[in-house]
């Protein structure tokens, strides 16, 4: 019995302690463009940041360059221009629309500077909160645009540890998944009608 409850303890440390090291290295932490936590992922493009925007105002578009979702249905075109504040879509991941999906509202649409969009009604994800936040955000840089994607949770609102934890852990795979669609991006706006993406779709079962 003596054996058991040192091994449990042992565990117990050992699994906390790896814990904390992902939370140390997760790419979901603070810096200098929040006062909060969030992460992020840059990619420079030769383009003027007015094409780079309305490039990702189209939701057609999407197909072309994500590597996670397959496509995207708007919900309220008839009310909404896509791409503009109060425009609502759908998010499959899979092209039978199984699995994961989630909806986005565009709450802030700032022209050619940033877009911010809610994500909700998250089906298949280990996370459920309805309080996250993404923006995308275009800064001129010389002759081209600084294309940035961040994903955070509203900072005002209460946050669960789990969900908060979730985040931290899934930040990885989101933040490699940013740098594959930002890479896809740039080359779907500098090469035009010659181009072919860098990373393919993440086919899903």
């Amino acid at each position: 019995m003596k054996f058991f409850y040192k091994t449990l303890v042992l565990s117990l440390v050992l699994l906390f302690s790896i814990s904390l090291v992902l939370i140390g290295l997760s790419p979901y932490k603070k810096g200098e463009r929040y006062p909060h936590r969030y992460l992020n992922a840059s990619v420079y493009i030769k383009a003027k940041k007015e094409i780079v925007f309305s490039a990702l105002g189209d939701s057609e578009n999407t197909r072309k360059w994500s590597v996670f979702v397959h496509h995207i249905n708007t919900l309220n075109k008839v009310d909404f221009e896509d791409g503009s504040v109060g425009s609502v879509r759908r998010c499959f991941q899979n092209e039978d629309e199984r699995g994961l999906r989630w909806d986005e509202e565009i709450v802030l649409n700032e022209h050619n500077q940033k877009r911010r969009l809610t994500i909700f009604n998250m089906v298949d994800f280990g996370i459920e909160s309805n309080y996250l936040r993404t923006e995308q955000i275009y800064e001129t840089i010389k002759e081209g645009c600084n294309l940035t994607f961040t994903l955070f949770y509203d900072p005002s609102s209460s946050i669960s540890y789990l969900d908060e934890f979730n985040l931290y852990l899934t930040a990885y795979k989101v933040h490699r998944i940013f740098e594959k669609n930002l890479k896809n991006i740039k080359n779907l706006v500098e090469q035009g009608d010659a181009y072919k993406r860098l990373y393919p779709f993440l086919k899903q079962n």
